[in-house]
């Protein structure tokens, strides 16, 4: 059994279930929609929260892959799932506050209720190990000024944190990539490894088993201070850039129109989830950490996602490729 496997089996076995909590749901299994496809952080993470959670709500809690679209797709069907509970987003901010702004989707941020944040990772600019156009933050951002547009840079999909994060660093750095597009991290490091596209924006989590395997390597962590998973990846302003956090939040979200006991269970059980010390210890094994915010919060940082997403769609920076 691997790491992460037992790590996250002992966090669903030290955890008792709420007495009252399962009662709420229907009873029938969780299908935790993640709009990505398989190996990037949010679904690396939903598996993560899956085993607990199922624990403490007493119901099976299925995760199910819908990737496309930047992650409207996923979105969009949970947007029209039954109000019952039994079907939730596992998503970042992007999906509901960046992406109805790029083209139209099926749903907007009021189709859903927040239930919580349970996770937040760093964004980091991946290369391959021993790129030799590039082998520090200065040298990347130098070439991106003499090639404007001749570097392939990868990232999530249209709206995602790593799309953001790009968009934000070529202001900060004042570059331009020519952007490439995927249905999540994990095809995109398949062509980063593969020499398809020169760089990715990426969040740790899903690039820690490549970077830990040296055949790729980080030259900037995206926040405000370094990552203890790249301990030796220098921050912005260590790097002599513009702040600004691209760090991942991931949370969980339930179709508009949920029964408030149903809300109140599955954020009484989230909240749990994340405070629990084997859960934490679990996603830093795995480059990202615990964090929770209540459903209040974490819709303030919906809203924060929208305004930064309205901010670059003025600026003509944030379109859909």
């Amino acid at each position: 059994m691997n790491i992460t496997r037992r790590s996250a089996l002992v966090a669903g076995a030290s955890l008792v279930a709420g007495a009252s909590w399962g009662q709420a749901l229907p009873n029938k299994p969780i299908t935790l929609i993640v709009p990505f496809a398989p190996g990037g952080n949010a679904d690396i993470v939903a598996r993560w929260i899956a085993v607990p959670y199922a624990k403490l709500l007493g119901q099976s809690v299925i995760v199910d892959n819908r990737g496309g679209g930047g992650g409207a797709i996923g979105t969009a069907l949970v947007s029209k799932a039954p109000a019952d509970g039994a079907t939730l987003l596992a998503a970042t901010p992007g999906q509901l506050g960046t992406l109805p702004h790029m083209f139209k989707t099926p749903y907007k941020l009021d189709d859903f209720v927040p239930i919580g944040v349970l996770s937040k990772t760093s964004i980091a600019v991946v290369v391959r190990n021993g790129d030799v156009r590039f082998k520090t933050v200065e040298e990347f951002i130098a070439y991106a000024r003499a090639n404007p547009g001749k570097l392939n840079v990868g990232h999530a999909g249209p709206g995602s944190p790593n799309h953001l994060a790009m968009l934000q660093f070529e202001n900060a750095a004042n570059c331009r990539f020519t952007p490439v597009a995927y249905k999540g991290s994990g095809p995109a490091l398949i062509d980063l490894r593969g020499g398809t596209i020169d760089v990715m924006f990426d969040q740790i989590s899903s690039s820690l088993p490549h970077l830990k395997a040296g055949t790729l390597t980080t030259l900037v962590v995206l926040g405000l201070t370094r990552d203890a998973s790249v301990p030796d990846t220098r921050s912005l302003k260590e790097a002599g850039l513009p702040e600004f956090d691209a760090s991942t939040y991931i949370g969980l979200l339930a179709p508009k129109g949920v029964a408030p006991s149903v809300v109140a269970a599955l954020t009484a059980a989230a909240q749990k989830v994340a405070s629990d010390p084997a859960f934490d210890l679990g996603l830093k094994a795995i480059g990202s950490g615990a964090h929770y915010e209540d459903p209040k919060r974490f819709a303030e940082i919906l809203k924060a996602d929208e305004a930064l997403a309205v901010s670059l769609v003025k600026q003509g920076r944030l379109v859909n490729e």
